[in-house]
């Protein structure tokens, strides 16, 4: 097998930081969706804490 003087698999810094930024905006949107359906599903408890603490 000969050398290969091209780069294969090389990314810069730039195109690291993207995937890396995608990949958290993902996780970032996913996360908020979760932590809604969550919310939404426990309403009366929040509610409850909110009168608990607020009036």
């Amino acid at each position: 097998m000969g050398y290969q003087s091209r780069k294969r698999g090389y990314k810069s810094r730039r195109e690291k930081f993207i995937e890396t930024m995608r990949a958290t905006r993902i996780f970032l949107i996913f996360l908020t969706l979760g932590m809604a359906v969550w919310a939404f599903r426990n309403r009366y408890e929040f509610w409850g804490w909110l009168k608990t603490y607020i009036y």
